[in-house]
């Protein structure tokens, strides 16, 4: 789904650029709705994705040499 740059701006990571900045990044920026319990990325995955959380929240997992 497209990004809008109105929405860029309701973020505070994004409100200091320019209108004209924000158009820009908004036309290589996806949005995209995920369900409750998708998997973003698990660790040691390359780092290849900014995500911005709008609304809802994310938790974080981290295994422990035991696997626990």
């Amino acid at each position: 789904m497209p990004c809008d740059a109105k929405m860029l701006a309701k973020n505070e990571l994004f409100e200091q650029l320019t209108e004209e900045d924000r158009a820009q990044l908004a036309l290589v920026v996806d949005r995209r709705e995920l369900p409750a319990g998708t998997t973003l990325f698990q660790a040691g995955e390359p780092g290849e994705s900014l995500f911005v959380v709008s609304s809802g929240e994310v938790e974080l997992f981290i295994k422990d040499t035991a696997g626990q």
